[in-house]
């Protein structure tokens, strides 16, 4: 499922570039965003790609309120290992193989034969088209949970990755046009929903200052230092890192009350720097 979803992933906004549909910037910007969506879920740190990929049915279609922070989308960290793979190749070959020949020479195979792939066939295939020991490789990008080298293999192609604290809940990753301002900001560790009483939250983030104070998916929060709440983000602007606040919520007919340390927000939000042309990968 990595490959064959995440791969597509990838090459769907790869080819919006490619095609002239969309410019460097916009596709950088687009990356930034899958970057960040990744980044901002604990779950990469507990479940593998092969294991997203083997338990799809069961939990990534299944998903309740605790998903953020027990699995990850093989359909966005495959498209991220996808890239990653494909800028190795790059690099490791002086410029003179990608990705692009490991899938001609998929396609190739499957006009030959008519036949689908043995579990292991596909890193064997891009082993043996690029020449290249990709091993490690593999092992890292699917078998374990570490951070893929992204900085490191975007730097070969004149794209700098730098982390920033979130403007607004709005605000998944964009392109820089200089450095980023890594604004001062508190966050709940939370996501959100309208609900006619307030908020409901969906998702409660592992380590955030929601779920140290006990709140859990579900939840209602009704308000913040006895002010009603409808906007998190206007409400939150108020306030500065290390600042208490009293929060009233509901869960289910039980009136909760909490006074919550605010911390300062995560840097987890991607900004790519363009320091020359974007690299060659983006158009060929």
């Amino acid at each position: 499922m990595w490959a064959f979803e995440g791969i597509t992933s990838y090459y769907d906004d790869l080819t919006l570039v490619r095609c002239g549909l969309i410019d460097r910037k916009r596709y950088l910007g687009l990356l930034a965003q899958t970057i960040s969506g990744v980044q901002r879920g604990a779950g990469r740190l507990k479940q593998t790609l092969e294991e997203s990929s083997f338990n799809a049915w069961t939990k990534y279609y299944r998903q309740d309120e605790n998903s953020p922070n027990s699995i990850v989308s093989y359909y966005t960290k495959g498209a991220l290992a996808a890239l990653a793979l494909d800028l190795t190749i790059r690099r490791d070959s002086a410029g003179q193989l990608s990705l692009d020949d490991v899938m001609r020479a998929l396609w190739q195979k499957w006009l030959a034969d008519g036949q689908g792939l043995a579990e292991n066939e596909w890193e064997a295939v891009a082993q043996q088209v690029t020449g290249l020991d990709l091993g490690e490789f593999f092992e890292r990008a699917l078998r374990r949970t570490d951070d893929l080298p992204l900085a490191e293999l975007l730097a070969t192609q004149g794209v700098s990755l730098l982390w920033d604290v979130a403007q607004s809940v709005a605000d998944r990753g964009s392109v820089l046009d200089g450095a980023p301002a890594k604004a001062p900001r508190v966050s709940l560790g939370v996501k959100t929903a309208a609900d006619p009483l307030g908020l409901k939250l969906v998702h409660v983030l592992e380590g955030g200052a929601a779920q140290q104070a006990g709140l859990s998916g579900g939840d209602i929060l009704l308000a913040l230092d006895g002010l009603r709440l409808f906007d998190l983000d206007k409400a939150l602007a108020r306030y500065q890192p290390g600042d208490t606040v009293t929060l009233h919520a509901f869960r289910r007919d039980e009136l909760l009350m909490r006074d919550i340390a605010l911390p300062a927000a995560p840097a987890d939000t991607c900004r790519l720097l363009l320091a020359d042309e974007g690299g060659q990968w983006l158009v060929h």
